[in-house]
């Protein structure tokens, strides 16, 4: 019998996956997993490691909540927060380059 998390898992992993335009097989590559681990992952029959899980979120640019059913899709104060959370885990060193980067891109958005 298979779990409810695991098939809403299943179906949020495909949904996203194909949003992204991701093949299967693409996917699973990238995962460092079988096609076939994949296929069982998103017709809900097997359930992923929180490291894979984490691996999943990061490929297709969502949350784990989100994929767990635990969430809704992530909006711009989630990718906002990844951002600061990412800058706030940088050794200082980068900081000024980050800032030089994002400077950049403001220039481009402004242009």
């Amino acid at each position: 019998m298979k779990k409810e998390i695991n098939i809403i898992l299943g179906k949020r992993v495909r949904n996203a996956r194909k949003q992204k335009g991701y093949t299967r097989e693409e996917l699973a590559e990238k995962l460092s997993v079988s096609t076939r681990f994949l296929a069982t992952v998103e017709s809900g029959e097997a359930g992923v490691s929180i490291s894979t899980l984490k691996n999943i979120a990061i490929l297709l640019d969502t949350s784990a909540d989100y994929l767990l059913g635990i969430g809704t899709e992530p909006d711009d104060d989630f990718y906002k927060q990844a951002a600061v959370n990412k800058i706030y885990d940088m050794d200082t060193k980068y900081l000024v380059s980050i800032n030089r980067i994002l400077d950049n891109i403001d220039d481009i958005i402004q242009a």
